[in-house]
């Protein structure tokens, strides 16, 4: 099992309290698991105290063994029950204003905290705790690598299973089940508020058009109203296109890829929509730099996407497309940045995203490209390898 370095937690730490002080903030109490997992190496039932100075109370209240063992910070402290934070904490420095994730805390867990120390101050870090988790780190990075080797292999296996008459859902759990034998978790973790991501959609013809309650472009129908998204029962059929969206997540670090694959020939004007989903993505690789405008990007993308005669069918379908066509990635699929067109925070070093510029049809599927970078001095290195022209699948 692979712990995340001392040395890395502590600079996330410290990059966390810098905006802590620029914010006048005098601490805050880190709670949801994936955040958890940043700034203290482990994912248990605790309460993460980080003052805007000084090193930070881990207070743990199950499983405490398995926290010491997996987090490198030194003040960790076992505690019965939540109520035991209070005399703890009374201790410390920095109790007027505490900063919370109010972008996903329950309002149960914020009124509780709330009678436990009322005369505190709470207020909202999340987009602080975005903004230092959107830079990644060398580690970050090299894991987001071991992450895209899999997800290239997992591209590559799925010529081998893709054949006419098998369901979607049975291709689905090939896949997966070679991911995971790889190292992936198993689990695409999503923060935005009921916004589950399924991990992997393996669809066939009009499957890719499909739409539901996602702000995504391709999600597919899925087997259950229960959960309306990936893959059916539908059957894998012949000269239509099949979209392969997969995620993989390596030691919590999630790469976002698709590609597309025919059993047989696609009709012309998906062939060519394909051409262009490529296009768009080789003129994106050139201008994406630091300094350079995520919105410009996407605005540069729909561009091509119209000179083309397309622009009904990017990102969706007319009135339904989504309003991206990229998105971070790290230990949720929903990170900073969006390459959106409301999103102007320009390209920084450091910053890792999945584009994806697709063409959806109704009632016929969808074509689709999707690729994860890391933006560097010099541009963007992109991630995934896997073949990407349109996969053509033989039959036998």
């Amino acid at each position: 099992m692979e712990l995340t370095p001392k040395e890395e937690i502590e600079k996330r730490i410290e990059h966390l309290q810098s905006h802590l002080i620029k914010e006048q903030v005098n601490s805050c109490l880190i709670l949801q698991n994936v955040d958890l997992f940043y700034f203290s190496g482990t994912i248990q039932r605790s309460f993460l105290f980080i003052p805007s100075e000084g090193d930070p109370l881990f207070l743990v209240q199950k499983d405490f063994d398995r926290a010491s063992e997996e987090s490198p910070l030194k003040n960790i402290i076992a505690i019965e029950r939540p109520k035991a934070i209070i005399p703890i904490l009374k201790k410390q420095e920095g109790l007027k204003r505490i900063g919370l994730e109010c972008d996903i805390l329950p309002v149960n867990q914020l009124r509780q905290l709330e009678k436990m120390f009322p005369y505190s101050e709470f207020v909202d870090i999340s987009k602080a705790i975005k903004q230092v988790r959107m830079m990644k780190s060398p580690y970050e990075i090299n894991q987001l690598k071991k992450s895209a080797q899999i997800l290239d292999e997992v591209f590559g296996f799925a010529k081998g299973v893709l054949k006419p008459d098998i369901t979607e859902i049975e291709v689905e759990s090939h896949l997966i089940e070679l991911g995971r034998r790889r190292g992936h978790q198993g689990l695409t973790r999503m923060r935005a508020w009921n916004q589950d991501m399924v991990n992997a959609s393996v669809l066939s013809g009009n499957s890719g058009s499909v739409l539901t309650h996602l702000d995504v472009s391709v999600i597919g129908p899925g087997i259950s109203p229960a959960y309306p998204q990936g893959s059916s029962f539908n059957l894998i059929e012949r000269d239509v296109p099949i979209q392969i969206d997969f995620s993989i997540a390596y030691n919590g670090y999630i790469t976002d890829a698709a590609r597309t694959y025919v059993i047989g020939t696609l009709p012309q004007k998906l062939m060519e929509a394909y051409d262009v989903a490529l296009e768009i993505r080789h003129e994106i690789e050139k201008i994406a730099k630091p300094g350079v405008a995520c919105s410009h990007l996407y605005h540069h993308s729909s561009q091509i996407a119209k000179k083309r005669g397309l622009e009904d069918y990017f990102i969706g379908t007319k009135k339904n497309q989504a309003s991206f066509v990229g998105h971070g990635i790290g230990l949720e699929i929903d990170e900073l940045p969006l390459i959106a067109k409301g999103f102007t925070h320009p390209l920084e070093i450091g910053m890792v995203f999945a584009f994806e510029p697709k063409f959806i049809f109704p009632g016929i599927g969808a074509v689709a490209l999707e690729d994860d970078y890391v933006v560097t001095e010099n541009g963007v290195e992109k991630l995934t390898h896997a073949e990407d022209n349109i996969i053509v699948i033989g039959e036998s």
